[in-house]
């Protein structure tokens, strides 16, 4: 059965090679014919709960795609269970926002819709708040390289919030592929954060794919931070279907070796008076590819439309290379619309200035690109995450940061790891 799942992705592969959006995607290093779907027996223990110091979250994981959670439960009206659980008790909730949410008829999304194992099923009821983030585990723990498809669910009532803390992470060396897909349908007034870290390994790829759906004044802020991962692509669809919703869209991606790292991300403006922003950051070193394509689309009628993006990058080797495409598709001329793309080096008077005031080479060096970054980490706004996640954007442009074994957000220094530390204020900086 797996073999005809990937020639499923080889087809698909095959049929898009001249589409824009999909035509630079290649997965066929990683879909290899030893490749298994999980069984019972790949049902493994969770290693780790990637803790968060002193973050307090409702944590739910996936191993293997096998379920590993005891937060499901109905509280308070919030409903939190696996999409199997939903399709047997709330039907009509789950269909509803099934038939809310689309993906556009994208091979990739289709043949995850018919091989999900599961996935997460999330509904947050009108005017509620969850104070607690909801932290999702997709983790890859296993001696064979697994092919995986986890299909999520999450759906927010009128005035509603909640913050969604979604981690990729491997636990060995093994190689793996995983078509996770989320499904997410806003409705008025609602605003959801979405946090997504990823840290695998260089024999693992990820097809990461979001179809978000929002109506009246609702608001999204979305926030991926790539760190390891051996082909990773982030799809990102977002439609604004009524007036006054506000979205951000913000990345961040530190790749080296033979990495890869895909951005794709499209805005569609379907209503007056809406706001999007986007900025993605990029640091690439060795011979790693980065990719970063971006489509605003502001429809006839969508008026008082603001639309911003942003791109950019940084080689540290001329073996480093990125394609950048920001992309405005503009049908209105009452509109606020810019984009823009850079692609460079270290800024060579920057890092002499740091060094006449007795900073290392190396400390230099590495302030800078901490600072090229912060920009991102900024528009987090759980106050333990982002810290927690400067810590680790510290040690990964150290190179003292590799994927998920035994030591990645759950690190307290307790597994004897390195710290990281700048030996100078920060604040001085600013």
């Amino acid at each position: 059965m797996a073999q005809g799942i990937i020639n499923q992705y080889r087809q698909a592969a095959h049929d898009l090679r001249k589409n824009e959006v999909w035509r630079n995607v290649d997965f066929a290093p990683q879909l290899t014919d030893d490749m298994v779907l999980p069984t019972a027996a790949d049902d493994a223990q969770l290693q780790f709960w990637c803790n968060i110091q002193g973050l307090e979250a409702h944590r739910i994981a996936f191993v293997n795609g096998a379920f590993k959670s005891d937060e499901q439960s109905e509280q308070s009206g919030v409903v939190c269970c696996t999409v199997g659980e939903a399709r047997r008790s709330y039907p009509e909730l789950l269909g509803k926002v099934l038939a809310e949410v689309g993906t556009d008829g994208n091979p990739y999304a289709d043949i995850n819709g018919s091989n999900a194992t599961d996935g997460l099923f999330l509904y947050v009821p009108d005017g509620m708040t969850v104070h607690q983030p909801v932290q999702l585990l997709s983790i890859a723990n296993s001696d064979k390289s697994l092919l995986l498809h986890l299909r999520h669910v999450v759906a927010l009532g009128r005035g509603s919030s909640l913050k969604l803390i979604q981690c990729d992470d491997s636990y060995t060396q093994q190689g793996a592929f995983s078509n996770n897909v989320l499904l997410a349908s806003l409705t008025e007034g609602s605003r959801l954060e979405h946090y997504k870290m990823q840290n695998l390994n260089d024999a693992t790829a990820l097809l990461n794919q979001t179809f978000v759906s929002m109506q009246r004044d609702a608001s999204l802020c979305s926030v991926g931070i790539t760190l390891n991962g051996g082909n990773i692509r982030n799809h990102n669809v977002v439609r604004m279907t009524h007036e006054g919703c506000s979205t951000e869209m913000h990345g961040l991606y530190l790749i080296d070796r033979q990495q890869r790292c895909d951005n794709y991300v499209f805005v569609d403006h379907l209503a007056p008076n809406c706001k999007s922003h986007e900025l993605y950051k990029g640091i690439l070193d060795d011979s790693a590819h980065g990719v970063f394509n971006g489509h605003v689309l502001v429809r006839d009628g969508a008026t008082k439309t603001e639309a911003y993006q942003a791109n950019r990058n940084i080689l540290l080797t001329d073996k480093a290379f990125v394609q950048s495409k920001p992309f405005l598709e503009i049908y209105n001329d009452d509109v606020k619309c810019s984009h823009g793309s850079t692609i460079g080096q270290l800024d060579n008077q920057a890092l002499f200035y740091l060094m006449q005031r007795g900073i290392s080479p190396r400390n230099a060096r590495t302030l800078l690109l901490y600072a090229f970054c912060d920009e991102v980490l900024r528009y987090i706004t759980v106050d333990q995450l982002r810290d927690k996640l400067g810590d680790m954007v510290k040690k990964r442009l150290h190179g003292e940061l590799s994927a998920c074994l035994d030591c990645a957000l759950s690190c307290s220094n307790t597994c004897g790891c390195t710290p990281p530390e700048f030996k100078i204020d920060l604040s001085s900086t600013k």
